[in-house]
């Protein structure tokens, strides 16, 4: 293998972790932002590179955020500018909480 070779397979890692990195450090400032009384966020940690592992979140196959299941979750509190950096969010779903604000 040519180090041009691998040198691309290093910036195509890269690039997938730093957009795991952005979209966790954007839900998990939804996760700072709202009260959580049941605890349904628990396992949105923040020291974990990927949240594609984290409970009620859904990835495509390049690990980019595309499903948020929250509904009825009991979540209050305002919601944060930062979830519009999940550019590939296709389904939000947030019934039965008490959250406000828009997304940008």
């Amino acid at each position: 293998m040519g180090i041009c070779f691998l040198f691309h397979i290093f910036l195509l890692l890269l690039l997938k972790l730093t957009n795991a990195n952005l979209e966790g450090d954007a839900l998990y400032a939804l996760r700072r932002a709202v009260n959580d009384p049941d605890n349904v966020l628990q396992s949105w940690d923040p020291t974990l590179v990927d949240p594609c592992t984290w409970f009620h979140v859904t990835c495509d196959s390049q690990n980019r955020v595309t499903r948020l299941d929250l509904g009825n979750a009991k979540l209050s509190g305002k919601l944060v500018p930062e979830l519009g950096k999940l550019e590939r969010l296709q389904y939000l779903e947030l019934y039965m909480n008490n959250l406000v604000g828009p997304i940008s």
